[in-house]
């Protein structure tokens, strides 16, 4: 069979662009691995690929979740996995690209069965951040599932609240649920490359890019989000750009301010980004060079052409 290729890194790193290029050399198509480029509501703010840059080349789940939606990884590997068994079977290459870590390592180690939580045990979560914090909350993960917790670096409110949450629920550890679970498409059917510029380039595209944003409508983007008066706790509503912009619509913070706040929230991201990839993602290809990319290219045209 054909081989499926992941493509993975921080924030503006090129994946997109190369994701294309590979594409065009391996005969594939394009499917989001990115938790935010999935709603509809965030075409510029979360970088999505505008047609043109698609250059004619398929592209899979993007933008098509309705902003009010609690879309979660279960929800994302429900869909992707037709997806790229269609994308096989017709003899094409599947290409997933993004910077969702945790949405390749669902694909390839399995996603744990966890019972669904009720609306009382989120409720007795969200008490602690609401009363006492994100530090008590942390406190409280590590608390009742050490391992999980280990595994949330910064401060993450909504891992933190889901580990707390989970262990209220079923009065067992999330990491033990975690434990019982099964490839989805098992290492030895993908190729896996991570891109890692060098860190000070990356930054510099970070500023250039977001200001690029603003200027090309991400600005107006933010107006319609904020004027549907979405539920602040959904998962789109942590987009970068959205979080950092909003004080300026309600007149909190100057539109100068708002820009360089989320220009920094962008490169921490990234920072965190980077933080994971080089401790889950050991065993990928690293790209950090021209060279780098041809020779992934060259290796994964030779898998397409003779299977795996």
């Amino acid at each position: 069979m054909k081989p499926v290729l992941f493509i993975a890194g921080p924030t503006a790193s090129g994946k997109s662009a190369w994701a294309v290029e590979l594409a065009k050399t391996v005969g594939g198509e394009i499917i989001n691995a990115d938790a935010m480029q999935v709603y509809a509501d965030l075409q510029i703010l979360s970088a999505r690929p505008e047609q043109g840059e698609m250059a004619g080349v398929p592209h899979h789940l993007f933008g098509h979740i309705a902003g009010d939606v609690r879309y979660s990884t279960g929800q994302w590997l429900r869909e992707v996995v037709p997806v790229i068994l269609d994308v096989l079977a017709r003899g094409r290459v599947p290409i997933l690209t993004g910077g969702t870590g945790l949405y390749f390592k669902a694909l390839t180690d399995g996603l744990a069965q966890v019972p669904a939580v009720e609306r009382a045990a989120m409720a007795r979560a969200q008490a602690i951040l609401d009363n006492d914090g994100i530090g008590a909350l942390r406190k409280r993960a590590e608390a009742v599932d050490g391992a999980a917790a280990a595994r949330v670096l910064g401060d993450d409110p909504q891992r933190l609240l889901r580990i707390v949450s989970v262990h209220a629920q079923t009065g067992r550890a999330l990491s033990d649920w975690q434990s019982a679970t099964r490839p989805i498409i098992p290492k030895r059917f993908c190729k896996r490359a991570v891109l890692l510029p060098e860190r000070a380039l990356l930054y510099e595209r970070i500023n250039d890019r977001f200001g690029a944003m603003v200027d090309s409508g991400g600005l107006d983007e933010a107006k319609r989000v904020f004027a549907k008066d979405y539920d602040p706790s959904l998962p789109m509503m942590k987009a970068i750009g959205l979080q950092q912009l909003f004080p300026y619509l309600r007149a909190e913070m100057e539109l100068e301010a708002a820009i360089e706040l989320a220009k920094r929230d962008t490169r921490r991201l990234a920072k965190r980004q980077f933080t994971w990839f080089r401790g889950q993602a050991k065993d990928w290809d690293v790209i950090e060079t021209e060279a780098d990319k041809a020779e992934f290219a060259r290796n994964s045209l030779s898998k397409a052409r003779g299977g795996l």
